[in-house]
């Protein structure tokens, strides 16, 4: 008899901002041999047209992997992710093999699925320490002052999303699942209802097509999981209280425990 895990989730959808590790997660999944991570798929018409290319580092359209695919999809969709159903990314994942298709494609990902009514997918929103995904942004010279509104609306709005859909959606925070992987990804796999596979762990072996998805040089071309908190050098202390000012409230910091990390000590 075999031990095999029902499978929950043929197709996995990772909410959460930008700069908040999701490239790191969709690395970590898609090292799994029945995972095939797409990176923000439901950007593709926009990679396409701005010539970005796929994390192998050649652009899509000559990538060794998404080149024989996008002529189908293509007709199928027109490159338009309204189009983008269960059937079409269960497609896709068969072509190369795996039995899980999961999606980077995070806000964006709301305007996809809004109207479905559970069709197959699940969600997993990934909530990383506001510092950090702001730090992450002045470090490209954004205003943190600027995005902190915006960051704040998108952090209710996904929770409240993910609320509406309990019973398919799973929470996981990036310092949780940089400090202790294995237990994360075990997580992650019996939400999605397969087996951990220890490959998960050494991302940098496998080969990734992900679409879109960012070109941060930290920690690439190593299998190392480290934690990110180079926003304890490099926010001044009063940008960090008026941050923590406005973010300290936000009920999903509080589900999540992450409050505790609310303080300025190293």
């Amino acid at each position: 008899m075999s031990n095999r895990p029902t499978l929950r989730f043929p197709l996995v959808f990772v909410l959460g901002v930008a700069r908040s590790g999701s490239t790191l997660l969709g690395r970590l999944l898609d090292s799994h041999p029945e995972i095939l991570t797409l990176g923000e798929f439901l950007r593709l018409d926009r990679a396409l047209r701005h010539g970005r290319p796929c994390s192998c580092g050649a652009r899509v359209e000559r990538c060794d992997f998404w080149g024989p695919r996008l002529g189908w999809i293509e007709a199928e969709t027109g490159y338009d992710f309204r189009r983008f159903t269960p059937d079409f990314y269960a497609r896709i994942a068969r072509s190369a093999g795996a039995r899980v298709a999961c999606d980077l494609s995070k806000t964006l990902t709301l305007k996809l699925t809004r109207g479905w009514r559970d069709r197959g997918e699940g969600y997993v929103f990934l909530v990383r320490d506001s510092r950090g995904v702001l730090a992450s942004a002045a470090r490209r010279g954004e205003s943190v002052e600027r995005l902190l509104n915006k960051h704040r609306r998108w952090m209710n709005r996904l929770y409240r999303f993910v609320q509406r859909r309990d019973e398919r959606s799973l929470i996981v925070r990036y310092e949780e699942l940089c400090t202790h992987p294995e237990q994360e990804l075990r997580r992650l796999c019996e939400f999605i209802g397969i087996a951990f596979d220890a490959s998960m762990l050494r991302p940098d072996d496998a080969s990734h097509h992900l679409v879109h998805v960012s070109d941060s040089p930290y920690l690439a071309g190593r299998n190392e999981i480290s934690l990110d908190e180079r926003w304890r050098g490099e926010l001044a202390p009063a940008l960090l209280g008026r941050i923590e000012a406005r973010m300290e409230s936000i009920e999903v910091f509080r589900a999540t425990q992450a409050g505790s990390r609310w303080t300025r000590d190293p």
